[in-house]
């Protein structure tokens, strides 16, 4: 663990001089949600503004001022961020590389504080069993492509689908899925689900009206019951849905650049070979919303 506490969490570099310690969730945002004193990871409570990870002052530097600030920006205006990542919804590049898009600020954002709640856990968690889970987290190849991808310039992220939706309730919530590796963090009226390191396969199956039918039934419960978990309802979905589709990420990795191949195929009807099995699909759902304490009617 000593070598980790010395080990930049962005470009997996040892620190040779003055480390700095990043916040995984910047101060002001954290002041600005009143969330400062609470939080829960891994398994202690942790107060929000105690969660950093060591990094190099320049990594530290490079990433919050270029990043933070811009998500910052956007989450001063939430319906407009709401509407900007919708209209970016129907792209599935296979090439990735530096992208200035809404969805990639916010994609970076929040593999970032996956990553780093982990990371934070890695290193100060006293149970074994949990830290062995974050050691796998940390020490997996997708980690490893997220630095490499942040030390080419791509961003803290690999392609990974991102999902906003409007919900009820101004509480701020923040979920970590372990297998598949999923992150929720709702802020005021928004909630984003980040299927980490996914090659945009959940995307490509759960989009256009499967995507609009699921933020309506969302919508619906909202409205049948204000103190309903909509959010949660739409983690439950989306995870049952990638726990079932028959396809694993795959990718590429060049000297600068990394080549999404996940979507690619050889077989002559994709469609068919890769459908998703509906009676397996019903049984997840149930077990995953289950899961998180929701009971549908």
């Amino acid at each position: 663990m000593e070598d980790l506490r010395r080990t930049c969490f962005f470009c997996s570099e040892i620190i040779e001089g003055k480390k700095t310690l990043e916040h995984i969730i910047p101060n002001s945002l954290l002041g600005k949600l009143g969330i400062k004193e609470e939080t829960v990871t891994g398994q202690k409570e942790t107060q929000y503004s105690r969660v950093k990870v060591p990094a190099h002052s320049t990594c530290n530097s490079g990433f919050g001022s270029e990043y933070e600030n811009r998500v910052l920006m956007h989450l001063e205006d939430l319906d407009s961020l709401y509407e900007d990542l919708k209209s970016e919804e129907l792209g599935l590049p296979i090439i990735y590389g530096p992208d200035e898009s809404v969805t990639a600020i916010i994609t970076t954002w929040l593999s970032k504080i996956y990553y780093g709640l982990f990371y934070y856990d890695l290193i100060t968690t006293q149970d074994e069993e949990w830290r062995s889970i974050c050691s796998s987290i940390i020490s997996s190849q997708n980690f490893k492509y997220v630095c490499s991808s942040y030390k080419y310039g791509h961003g803290f992220q690999l392609p990974s689908s991102l999902y906003v939706f409007k919900t009820n309730g101004s509480k701020t919530d923040l979920t970590t899925i372990v297998d598949p590796s999923s992150f929720l963090l709702k802020i005021g009226s928004l909630t984003f689900i980040l299927c980490i390191c996914d090659g945009y396969l959940t995307k490509n199956y759960l989009n256009g009206e499967e995507l609009t039918r699921l933020r309506e039934c969302v919508r619906a419960e909202d409205e049948r019951n204000i103190d309903f978990p909509s959010h949660k309802l739409a983690l439950g979905e989306i995870i049952a849905l990638r726990r079932c589709i028959p396809k694993t990420p795959k990718f590429i990795s060049g000297d600068n650049q990394i080549i999404n191949m996940s979507l690619s195929t050889m077989v002559a009807n994709p469609d068919e070979y890769y459908s998703i099995n509906n009676d397996m699909l019903k049984r997840t759902r149930i077990e995953v919303l289950r899961d998180f304490n929701i009971e549908l009617g």
